[in-house]
């Protein structure tokens, strides 16, 4: 389950990154800004879960809905 959750937050985080800017955000838009979106673990032994959160926050005016996730 936890590998499940690992790669759903990465999968959000990989799609929000193209949306992420340090820039003000114009009244009303929302604005994704990720710190880090890619994670290391080093070597990891087969079937061992691993987890790693993404925070995503929004810095824009405007509710922000992430509608669409894909892999890179």
């Amino acid at each position: 389950m936890h590998g499940k959750i690992f790669s759903l937050l990465l999968i959000i985080a990989m799609a929000v990154f193209g949306l992420a800017s340090p820039v003000q955000a114009d009244t009303g838009l929302p604005v994704a800004v990720i710190e880090s979106n890619v994670y290391d673990f080093g070597a990891v032994y087969e079937g061992a879960d691993v987890i790693h959160e993404f925070v995503i926050q929004n810095k824009g005016d405007a509710d922000l809905e992430i509608t669409d996730v894909k892999t890179g």
